[in-house]
């Protein structure tokens, strides 16, 4: 009985404007719909693509992987994940909050929950 050979899952590098480098899968970072168009823009059938996000730190950087792990991941219930989306955007600082939120903003990436509409909200008020 033979077996299939394993396929292997493309990796994305994304380096950092502060020259940090993440290494997620491929079907992590197509959760941006930015990142997805610069991945097919790139059309390289390497197993390693290398994005730069020249406008995101790497500790924000570090924070919206975080999300999009969580929201790969296919065992974890929609429930679950909202959960999760209240803990995460619970940010000490406002500072990082609009961060994150500028970050996925450029990544196109819907981060959920009303701390971060709120947020937004009071900010266009000003």
């Amino acid at each position: 009985m033979s077996t299939a050979p394993a396929v292997k899952a493309r990796t994305i590098t994304l380096k950092s404007s502060d020259e940090e480098i993440f290494v997620i899968q491929e079907t992590v970072a197509m959760q941006s719909k930015t990142l997805e168009q610069m991945i097919t823009a790139e059309q390289k059938e390497t197993d390693n693509i290398v994005i730069p996000l020249t406008d995101i730190t790497g500790n924000i950087l570090a924070r919206v992987i975080d999300f999009l792990n969580k929201h790969a991941e296919v065992e974890t219930s929609d429930e679950d994940k909202e959960i999760w989306d209240v803990q995460f955007v619970n940010f000490e600082g406002t500072d990082v909050l609009r961060d994150v939120a500028a970050a996925a903003d450029d990544l196109d990436i819907l981060l959920t929950g009303q701390r971060v509409f709120n947020w937004i909200k009071v900010k266009h008020q000003r």
